[in-house]
């Protein structure tokens, strides 16, 4: 029986922690290690002509950073008087070897966990709605399940949006 406290590849080592987060009543995460922050919404500036998904932009510690709204990609409606204060994830992109931060707005972030990789389900085929793309996995957690947002997929449709192939969004 081999020692877990020094093997280099026990349970413990493998897992990867996820951040939490709630957008339109379901339950998301992404990997810990692609979000810079998570930051209260504050006031964004608007960019005219953007696409809708783009709220605006944000300082941040004088850095010009764009805010998209993920509801819209997701094909969720967007609440014009929320009960809480959204709030914004920044959240690394990688773009032509180069690294840059965007900011992504959820209704709340909730908890950062540890799962290890054989608890990421494959996603299924159907079911997910417009979200289906966005979506590389299920976690199972409590009583239902987490949905694992890939985020390259989010920020590729983000970027056609940009240019106006994706759709409109």
């Amino acid at each position: 029986m081999a020692d877990t406290t020094t093997d280099p590849y026990s349970e413990s080592s493998l897992t990867q922690s996820y951040v939490i987060f709630r957008l339109g009543g379901e339950d998301y995460t992404l990997e810990v290690m692609r979000v810079q922050e998570v930051l209260d919404m504050g006031a964004l500036t608007h960019v005219p002509g953007g696409p809708p998904s783009l709220r605006g932009v944000l300082n941040l510690r004088g850095k010009v950073v764009p805010v998209y709204d993920l509801r819209l990609p997701f094909g969720l409606t967007v609440d014009p008087t929320p009960t809480r204060a959204p709030c914004v994830l920044m959240v690394e992109s990688h773009n032509n070897g180069e690294v840059s931060v965007t900011g992504l707005l959820v209704d709340r972030v909730s908890d950062v966990l540890d799962f290890s990789p054989d608890e990421v389900q494959p996603a299924p085929q159907l079911g997910l709605g417009k979200a289906s793309p966005f979506v590389r996995g299920l976690i199972r957690h409590q009583e239902g399940f987490l949905l694992v947002l890939d985020v390259d997929r989010v920020f590729a449709a983000l970027a056609g949006a940009k240019i106006g192939i994706a759709g409109g969004f």
